[in-house]
């Protein structure tokens, strides 16, 4: 294999992983297996993100455990629920296995949403206020997670329902004792995880903020949904096009180069 090729297919890969993506997914899994092993782990998520999840589920039986689990973790919860749908009922457990126990847990329950409705698309991992909170333990909870999410954090009360959002800007200008129910945003738009996809896009909850609270049918609070996460999981149900985002020139040279080394790993091709 030319040295000059592979590394001209994985500078494709590092910089185009969506047109990569719809490259590979041409390929059989075993092959696309082995040229992802040949990236960085942060670089293979890239990828993995870009393709249908239906067919990255059938790269998983190619990887030994240990990599099953380490390429798992490079995707969030919702993602890796999508490509479990797509493995057969006896593999899910199997898969499931290699997660911590409440990621385990989450994904279950993201499982169980069809994958033309929100509740399929959350995110997950969401720090969360309580109701009886200080400002001072808000703070520390921010602190010990070192947060890096959104500005705006949701409040629940003891049955995990929302009863409001506060900015973190505003918990910086509060004195410690007071209690963040006493400021707090009651308004808070929400969408239930049973709400179609479709209609999502076009809900009002998007007038004045780019991401919304999901709740259950007993109204609990289970995660949120950013508008770019709606547009992304509705591109999963269409047949997408690869568009150039370089100059063509650039882009044949590097498909060129990406399709020799395709050519190379392929079993029976000279």
């Amino acid at each position: 294999m030319s040295t000059l090729h592979l590394k001209l297919a994985q500078h494709f890969m590092q910089q185009e992983p969506r047109a990569a993506a719809r490259r590979l997914e041409l390929q059989a899994p075993e092959v696309v297996t082995s040229i992802l092993g040949t990236l960085e782990d942060h670089e293979v998520g890239g990828v993995l993100k870009a393709m249908h999840p239906s067919y990255t589920a059938q790269l998983l039986p190619n990887l030994e455990q240990v990599q099953q689990a380490r390429w798992l973790q490079l995707l969030n919860l919702a993602d890796i629920a999508a490509i479990l749908r797509h493995v057969p009922k006896h593999s899910t457990d199997t898969y499931l296995a290699l997660l911590p126990l409440k990621k385990q847990t989450l994904c279950r329950m993201l499982i169980s949403y069809p994958d033309y409705t929100v509740g399929a698309w959350v995110e997950t991992d969401v720090l969360t206020l309580d109701d009886k909170m200080s400002v001072e333990d808000a703070m520390l909870r921010l602190k010990k997670r070192t947060y890096r999410g959104p500005s705006r954090l949701y409040v629940v009360d003891h049955q995990r329902q929302v009863v409001g959002q506060i900015s973190i800007y505003e918990l910086l200008c509060r004195s410690g004792g007071q209690l963040v129910a006493d400021f707090m945003d009651k308004k808070v738009p929400s969408l239930s995880g049973y709400t179609e996809l479709g209609s999502a896009l076009s809900a009002s909850v998007w007038d004045r903020q780019d991401q919304v609270a999901v709740v259950n049918r007993k109204q609990g609070f289970i995660g949120t949904l950013q508008h770019y996460r709606v547009r992304h999981a509705l591109k999963h149900h269409e047949v997408e096009q690869i568009a150039p985002l370089m100059s063509s020139d650039l882009l044949d040279a590097y498909a060129s180069s990406f399709a020799n080394v395709l050519d190379l790993l392929i079993p029976g091709k000279p």
